[in-house]
């Protein structure tokens, strides 16, 4: 079985060789092209199939949720999800709102892991520290 492929759009490029590493480990998942920017990643993704697209969500010029929106017009059955260290509910409902499928916490690895692997199957998911916060009524129930 081939892996599941996935672009990420991160300009942090210590956090994205961390996580390239971290995924490598993981038979099923492979990181097949990465984006610094908003712009070149939709350059990028007229030329690659992936199976989800991780979206840092500050990003330069073009954010990471703008990108999501954007993607999500354009290829409605794509999956995407962003990626954050902003532990702020409202972030993550409205990333589920533009079409995401999943808000993940950059420091804590496991759980992006969890997240991506939930993703691929279908389902939407929300990093455990936002879903268990008192604030996040409209995140609760979120796996």
């Amino acid at each position: 079985m081939d892996p599941h492929s996935i672009f990420l759009v991160e300009d942090h490029a210590g956090f994205a060789n961390a996580l390239n590493t971290m995924l490598s480990q993981n038979q099923t998942l492979k990181i097949v092209a990465v984006a610094e920017t908003a712009e070149d990643a939709l350059e990028q993704l007229q030329e690659v199939k992936v199976d989800l697209v991780l979206i840092d969500f500050s990003l330069p010029d073009m954010t990471g949720l703008n990108l999501l929106e954007r993607l999500h017009q354009e290829h409605p059955d794509l999956r995407c999800a962003i990626l954050s260290g902003h532990l702020l509910p409202q972030h993550a409902r409205r990333a589920l709102d533009v079409g995401g499928r999943g808000y993940l916490i950059k420091d804590n690895p496991l759980e992006i892991l969890e997240g991506i692997q939930c993703i691929l199957r279908g389902e939407y998911f929300v990093s455990a520290e936002l879903r268990n916060t008192g604030s996040s009524d409209a995140l609760a129930g979120m796996a």
